[in-house]
Parts: structure tokens; C-alpha cells; sequence
């Protein structure tokens, strides 16, 4: 599905870019957790799948993770960008005007 293939595309070097940036700063567990992440994004198909990768993504503030400042930063940039794709997946075809 080309929509699917256009958020990954999109999404996989904002990833790249955290988990580096996370590693190279030793923040393991974040590092750790947005990999996990990234594995769910990668394998996504089907809209229904993109839905729960952001679902697993929203998580975020939850599991219990520090970052610094910088990271909670990009982190944030991914989840604003997130939330605004998931709401247009999220809307019905033929919407009530």
C-alpha cells in the first residue's frame, strides 16, 4: 500500500536519527525501546498495522524512560508528526460533511 510505504519513508530516518543520537549518548533503554519501534514500523503492511505502531509509539510518555533534553525534543518532533498521519488514517472515507 503506497500510503503505508510514504509514512515509513518518512518516518524511518527521524528514527535513524534518535536512535543514533541515543546510542552515542548511552541512553540504552530509550535506545532499546525506539529500535523495538522502529522493528514494528518496519514491518508494517497494511494501514491497520501503521495504526498500531503509533499506538505502540504513544506509549512513550509511559514506559517509564528518562531522556535528556535533547532527546525528549526529537522525540517529541516524532510524536507531533505521528499524531498528524494517524489522524488522517484515522478518518472515515466518506466522512459526513
Amino acid at each position: 500500500m503506497q500510503a503505508v510505504d510514504d509514512v515509513k519513508s518518512a518516518l524511518r530516518p527521524k528514527f535513524f536519527e534518535l536512535i543514533e543520537y541515543l546510542d552515542q549518548t548511552e541512553q540504552t533503554a530509550a535506545c532499546a525501546f525506539f529500535t523495538n519501534l522502529l522493528t514494528i514500523l518496519n514491518a508494517a503492511t497494511h494501514e491497520e498495522e501503521l495504526l498500531g505502531f503509533f499506538i505502540e509509539l504513544s506509549s512513550t510518555a509511559f514506559v517509564g524512560l528518562q531522556f535528556d533534553q535533547e532527546a525528549a525534543d526529537r522525540i517529541d518532533h516524532i510524536l507531533a508528526y505521528s499524531m498528524e498521519i494517524a489522524e488522517t488514517f484515522s478518518v472515515p472515507a466518506h466522512a459526513p460533511h
